[in-house]
């Protein structure tokens, strides 16, 4: 991997002389320091007792997920990239997917670190250690979210630029075409499983909140999006070869047809049924050609992105429906 095509966390990683699980274990012992000193502070079992102790695993726990996941990621994103290779008349073209743009991702997490002062207010507790693991908890998670949703928008951008330099597509053999899918699915499912992570560390009181609602909604509808729009480019491409076939074949069909009547016309019969065959070969492969999928996927894979979409609402019913039946008991 480049310079060039690492990301900011990976940079930051590189230079600090870590593996990525080394680092996401440093951040998470650094937390459960600060956690420990809040503990054991004058007045600190008092102000993390409302939170519950379990409720502050939230955030070392997702940053660990989000920092372990990532390789995965990149692995999917590479398989997807090298499917595409062969199909350009200029490989190297594809090598473009991969730049990153620094001043984005710095950006994005900028943008994610004040989200988490308006979404938590953890600013606000007036223990100070406590307030210290809160704040540094959420501005880490809350810039690791950000930036992997610019990640995966920005890479579905610049899949979809690069897709539109031109692609040399065979409409019959979309198994080429899979790994384009299973990213999108790979990206979907990582949405969805932080989700559902995140939702296990939730109580009642903080889920039936807008605040709540929002967060989730932003993620499920960033999940969907990002699995539609990685094969949407992919579609438009498959769509175009579609068009091409069909104006080949139906030029040859008229043609056929053309010398196939002029011979009736002419009174020659052997003649016409002989080239009545072309016209019945040709009209089976429009057929065909019309009847071919454009989607670079197949219907197995959408109907596991949409079950694992159940799984976050499920979790959030449950929650719900518990937290309500505990407060009438």
């Amino acid at each position: 991997m480049t310079t060039k095509s690492q990301s900011l966390v990976d940079r930051i990683v590189t230079h600090a002389g870590l593996s990525r699980y080394t680092f996401a274990a440093v951040i998470v012992f650094l937390l459960a320091l600060l956690l420990s000193l809040a503990l054991l502070s004058p007045g600190g079992q008092a102000a993390v007792r409302p939170r519950g102790l379990w409720k502050l695993g939230l955030e070392p726990t997702l940053i660990v997920y989000i920092l372990g996941i990532y390789p995965w990621l990149q692995k999917r994103f590479a398989l997807a990239t090298d499917a595409l290779r062969p199909l350009f008349t200029e490989p190297e073209i594809v090598d473009k997917v991969h730049a990153r743009s620094r001043r984005g991702e710095v950006i994005a997490m900028s943008i994610g670190a004040a989200f988490s002062f308006w979404v938590t207010s953890s600013w606000r507790i007036d223990e100070t250690w406590l307030r210290l693991y809160l704040v540094t908890a959420n501005v880490v998670l809350f810039s690791l979210m950000a930036l992997a949703i610019f990640d995966g928008v920005e890479r579905t951008r610049r899949l979809a630029r690069v897709v539109g330099a031109g692609l040399e597509l065979d409409l019959f053999d979309r198994q080429l075409l899979a790994p384009m899918a299973r990213w999108g699915q790979t990206v979907a499912l990582t949405f969805v499983g932080g989700i559902c992570l995140s939702l296990l560390f939730q109580s009642y009181e903080t889920l039936h909140s807008v605040r709540s609602l929002v967060i989730y909604s932003i993620l499920i509808v960033v999940a969907l999006t990002l699995f539609f729009t990685s094969v949407w480019s992919i579609h438009r491409a498959l769509v175009a070869a579609q068009q091409r076939e069909l104006t080949v074949v139906r030029q040859h069909w008229t043609l056929a047809r053309s010398a196939y009547k002029r011979e009736l016309a002419e009174g020659a019969d052997h003649d016409a049924v002989r080239l009545y065959e072309p016209m019945v070969v040709l009209g089976a492969y429009e057929a065909r050609i019309l009847a071919a999928s454009t989607w670079p996927f197949n219907p197995k894979i959408v109907k596991e992105v949409m079950a694992s979409l159940v799984a976050p609402f499920l979790i959030y019913g449950l929650k719900i429906a518990i937290g309500r039946l505990a407060g009438s008991a």
